[in-house]
């Protein structure tokens, strides 16, 4: 049985170091899009390890978040209101705006030096984190790393949507998903280990060094790849005029047409509900295990990687099993994120729950990689659904405002969790079973939704780049 949108396509990244435009209808030939050999591969590799590095800066901060306060002179209602909640407003909420912009430049200019240049501003805040010692000094550099971070994904996946086609994007958006998993762990890792050795601003150096050095040499390694050439509407085109060239780029009208598309407005909608939930467990939960159920830094540590480990399997074998779904059924593909968005409260909510006495360690990290793996599965299939249902000169906006909606939510997520405290006089356990509970239920609801018009946005979009002409 042949899956839905033609036959069977090889991979990307096979193929000679010249460009080829070839039919992608014929299961013997290579997909019709630019090859670049070593460079193409090379590419692909640099921005996952870019990723990689960018986000291990994302939640460097929380296994010292105790440590942080003491410095400064935080009470423990300060530490949650200002390092939980003022900081993560900085880094999620205020690069929102200008993530907006970098979207928006995206689709009109050369992606490789917007790129670069992002990686730079939010390494070199990193860096200089070595110098802080005011409250004040600490929001600033995070909110500048936060524009980095929010900009850059919009770059690096309209990147991935010109260069593989809609069966392969899937699998594709699991190796990033991947990155930024193993990011996040890495930062945990240096920042449980080193801080409380070497101090709580060393980390920030540790990671953001190799990470300003392999930016340098970014700059001679990443191919920008030519837009539209992935897309199957596109083909014919492609095949039959040697000049053809997709010049389409994004326009106001454009930009406000996203928002008729079903498809986006539900991803959007779910983004501050299904970030909240992520609020608890990456800005609180590894202080939590260690002030409120008596772990120390290392071993409540242990436990955040071992959910971040379970998160980086989540994100491969999540793309890979999405892939599937969506090459079998395309809308199968949502069954599979509301599911496993649903299933995976059961173990956030037993690690916040834990009794007194303590389970043995090793339970305790076994159930958290098991939470990781299933909360980490939607991410890489949401981002190819925001491909499949964009245009090429869209997809940098259409992904900041994805972007906004989920730093909204996880920005938002620490500020929102301190008035649940405070309401029910600094319960923490019930204010994360609350939110860990009411955000996941909220987006496991909407992937079933998405699953009822996303077919049809995909093929309106294809019938649409169909009829374009090119230049004459």
């Amino acid at each position: 049985m042949v899956p839905e949108g033609g036959g069977e396509q090889k991979h990307l990244l096979s193929g000679e170091d010249e460009i080829e435009l070839e039919c992608v209808g014929d299961p013997d030939t290579e997909p019709a899009y630019k090859k670049t050999g070593w460079r193409q591969r090379g590419t692909v590799i640099t921005l996952c390890a870019l990723t990689m590095f960018l986000f291990a800066d994302q939640n460097i901060m929380a296994p010292n978040l105790t440590a942080i306060a003491h410095e400064f002179g935080f009470s423990d209602r300060e530490r949650d209101a200002k390092l939980g909640g003022e900081i993560s407003f900085a880094f999620f909420v205020m690069g929102g705006p200008v993530a907006l912009l970098v979207g928006w430049l995206t689709d009109l200019v050369e992606r490789k030096v917007l790129f670069v240049a992002l990686l730079f501003l939010g390494l070199c805040p990193a860096l200089a984190t070595i110098l802080v010692t005011e409250f004040w000094h600490l929001l600033v550099l995070r909110a500048v790393t936060g524009v980095s971070i929010g900009g850059a994904m919009p770059l690096v996946f309209s990147f991935l949507g010109d260069m593989f086609p809609a069966r392969e994007r899937a699998k594709t958006s699991a190796l990033v998903s991947l990155s930024i998993g193993l990011g996040i762990t890495l930062g945990q890792l240096v920042a449980g280990f080193a801080g409380p050795v070497y101090g709580w601003r060393m980390p920030f150096v540790i990671v953001s060094l190799p990470a300003v050095c392999l930016t340098a040499a970014s700059w001679w390694i990443i191919v920008e790849p030519e837009r539209g050439l992935s897309e199957e509407g596109l083909q014919q085109q492609f095949e039959e005029k040697a000049e053809f060239r997709y010049k389409e780029r994004i326009t106001p009208g454009k930009a406000c047409g996203i928002f008729a598309v079903a498809s986006n407005n539900l991803i959007f909608f779910q983004g501050i509900p299904g970030c909240l939930p992520w609020a608890v467990i990456m800005v609180f939960l590894n202080d939590y295990l260690t002030q409120d159920k008596g772990m120390s830094v290392q071993a409540s540590t242990v436990v955040l990687t071992a959910l971040n480990v379970g998160g980086c399997f989540g994100a491969y074998f999540g793309g890979v099993w999405g892939q599937m779904c969506y090459n079998w059924r395309r809308h199968s593909i949502t069954l599979l994120m509301g599911a496993t968005t649903l299933v995976g409260i059961a173990p956030v909510v037993w690690l916040v729950t834990l009794s007194d006495p303590l389970p043995p360690h090793w339970v305790i990290c076994a159930v958290a990689f098991l939470g990781g793996w299933i909360g980490y599965i939607t991410g890489p299939n949401v981002r190819a659904i925001l491909l499949n249902v964009n245009a090429p000169e869209t997809r940098g906006t259409a992904f900041a405002i994805y972007n906004l909606m989920d730093h909204l939510g996880t920005g938002l997520g620490p500020g929102i969790l301190v008035l649940f405290m405070q309401g029910t006089g600094d319960d923490r356990t019930a204010a994360f079973v609350s939110a860990v509970v009411a955000g996941w239920v909220v987006c496991g609801a909407t992937w079933l939704f998405t699953g009822l018009v996303m077919v049809r946005d995909e093929d309106r979009l294809q019938k649409r780049l169909e009829s374009s002409e090119g230049p004459e």
